[in-house]
């Protein structure tokens, strides 16, 4: 072998090498060497917890592979009646070992609990914050849609929206207390008139 062979192949046995060093944490900058932990609990058990809108599992959950930064957690259940009741959380990584919601301290309420809209029509939706003793709350909504593609949300009212159909569909709209986290998704469908007879 000449000496450009010879120095190609060192070359390349030096690149591989160090590929192998930075997949293995090398440098303490990678697998898991700075991953921080983080303990999920509350009220109720069993509740899905999402990290970054990525499902986790369940609480109580305990996780050790957290990448240093800000995370954004998400712990929710689904009711009887379709709605899902959530409670949101900003973390920081080794700032605090432990999230801890509580989904039966405060409770939205809305009338209807599901929307049921047709196309290039709108329905009418009032929420209401209760405490855990049924006693109303002052709360600070938005409102939104999850797709906007299939309804859209309109009203200023401080507790009543109107949610209008645009395509035959189903969404959800959301309702989030600002001051608490804790948010509601309502199911929102999206019909449209029949076809004529024969059509």
């Amino acid at each position: 072998m000449d000496r450009t062979g010879q120095k190609l192949g060192i070359a390349l046995g030096a690149l591989t090498l160090l590929i192998l060093w930075a997949c293995s944490g090398g440098g303490g900058g990678g697998g898991g060497a700075n991953m921080g932990t983080l303990r999920v609990v509350g009220t109720p058990a069993g509740a899905r917890v999402l990290v970054n809108g990525v499902e986790r599992g369940t609480a109580p959950l305990n996780m050790s592979d957290l990448p240093p930064g800000t995370h954004h957690i998400r712990v929710e259940i689904r009711l009887d009646n379709g709605q899902i009741v959530a409670q949101e959380f900003d973390v920081v990584i080794g700032s605090q070992p432990e999230v801890r919601y509580d989904l039966n301290r405060y409770r939205i309420e809305t009338n209807p609990v599901q929307v049921e809209v047709w196309v290039d029509l709108q329905q009418q939706v009032v929420a209401t914050m209760r405490d855990a003793n049924g006693t109303i709350v002052d709360a600070n909504f938005v409102w939104s849609i999850e797709n906007p593609n299939i309804a859209t949300v309109t009203g200023s009212e401080r507790n009543t929206r109107f949610v209008r159909g645009l395509v035959r569909g189903e969404t959800y709209l959301i309702i989030t207390d600002t001051r608490t986290g804790v948010s509601l998704r309502v199911p929102v469908v999206v019909v449209d008139f029949p076809p004529p007879p024969g059509g």
